[in-house]
């Protein structure tokens, strides 16, 4: 008899985790934001925000190629339609959760500057970076939080003063002027054949290597 008392035992322990874990925690994350004046929409139970960013999309998908409609500007509010209409809402600073996951938006840009250049331990890599990307990208100043992310930014940061990125200056614009002139390469070869879409993702890539 005493199996079943061990298996309600293990799933109970199991349940109060997942209870903590997905309804606890991220309530009481909330209620902290709050205080702090962080507001943002409700989230739903285990979903968070996500059938209202799903909605929001869905909502805002562009019209089909043949349509007589003006094509959708590429900004923003365009590819993400809820941070914008969240923003109009609760201002340049709010919250909104991805299931558990609780995310902060700021569009202010001096407390993104002030974020972005602190080296408070406090603001770091968030820490499920360290558990999903750590067995791969090690402590790096990609994944790393608190006193080593600290360090590592102190070490890099010489690196990028204007002085060092103003004698960079030529090689960005060089390889930004390549970047364009590949695109309106394939524009051209397109003759005028109507919209092209460019994936520019891997453009990107090879511009910022």
């Amino acid at each position: 008899m005493w199996i079943p008392s061990v298996f309600a035992l293990v799933l109970g322990f199991i349940v109060v985790r997942l209870y903590i874990s997905l309804v606890i925690n991220p309530t009481k994350i909330r209620k902290i934001l709050k205080q702090q004046g962080i507001h943002g929409p409700p989230p739903k139970i285990l979903l968070g925000n996500i059938l209202e960013i799903k909605k929001s999309r869905n909502a805002a998908a562009p019209a089909p190629a043949n349509s007589s409609a003006p094509p959708t500007l590429h900004d923003a509010a365009s590819v993400f339609p809820f941070l914008e209409q969240w923003r109009k809402q609760y201002g340049q600073m709010f919250t909104f959760s991805l299931g558990n996951r609780q995310i902060i938006y700021v569009s202010d840009p001096n407390l993104v500057k002030e974020i972005t250049t602190t080296t408070s331990p406090d603001l770091g890599k968030p820490s499920y970076q360290q558990k999903t990307l750590g067995p791969l990208l090690g402590q790096g100043i990609l994944t790393s939080n608190g006193a080593i992310w600290a360090r590592q930014r102190k070490i890099m940061a010489p690196e990028l003063f204007m002085d060092k990125v103003r004698g960079m200056m030529s090689i960005i614009t060089e390889s930004a002027h390549t970047v364009v002139k590949t695109w309106k390469q394939e524009i051209e070869a397109n003759n005028g054949g109507g919209a092209l879409d460019i994936a520019v993702d891997g453009y990107m890539k090879r511009f910022s290597a």
